[in-house]
């Protein structure tokens, strides 16, 4: 069994043709299991790099909690958001698999996840730092932007067409579920943030 570790951090092309080829399911599971280790590190070095002001001094951010929270979600997320997306691209007829599935994912996750951990690293550096690592991860983003619809086309065996149709339906339903917890999340740090007293009325 082949694991194109390098490869698919900044050659995904490569990477994609030997996991095809391979068609073994460890492979893209290891990548996924990669992926969620660099973002569990990426979430306990950024507990340090985030200021606590205001409502954050309410939000807990323990460094194991959170390394612990990003190496499930990314591990958990990453084989169900495969299973939604073997059911995207079914949708649209084409020969889809689980194994399809979690390796476009796993593909997609690792170039993020390093451009993630190489952010959390630089913000240590106050601004300056978080500024060139907010540009070198928006390059790993574009990256695996640009992996996952060339991922689903390979893995699904489709055009180019059907590839874009699944990949826009598969992140548009992923965008619009990210805001609605964002909208939660939202509504449960506002209680907590700090009141301003209004002037007495005469």
């Amino acid at each position: 069994m082949a694991i194109p570790i390098v490869e698919s951090l900044w050659k995904p092309t490569e990477a994609i043709d030997i996991t095809r080829n391979d068609g073994n399911m460890g492979t893209p599971i290891v990548l996924l299991v990669i992926a969620a280790v660099l973002s569990a590190i990426s979430g306990a070095i950024l507990t340090f790099a985030l200021p606590r002001k205001g409502a954050l001094t309410k939000v807990p951010l323990n460094p194991g909690i959170v390394a612990a929270v990003s190496f499930i979600g990314v591990l958990v997320g990453g084989l169900l958001l495969g299973l939604y997306l073997m059911m995207v691209m079914r949708a649209l007829n084409t020969k889809s698999t689980y194994f399809a599935g979690v390796a476009t994912v796993a593909h997609t996750a690792m170039p993020a996840s390093l451009g993630f951990l190489i952010f959390s690293i630089l913000s240590l550096g106050q601004l300056p730092g978080m500024i060139v690592g907010g540009i070198i991860a928006l390059i790993f983003l574009a990256l695996s932007a640009g992996t996952l619809y060339n991922a689903t086309r390979e893995f699904f065996e489709t055009d180019m067409i059907t590839a874009l149709v699944g990949v826009s339906a598969f992140t548009a339903s992923i965008a619009l579920l990210a805001v609605l917890i964002s909208m939660k999340g939202i509504t449960f740090i506002k209680p907590t943030m700090p009141t301003v007293p209004t002037a007495p009325s005469l």
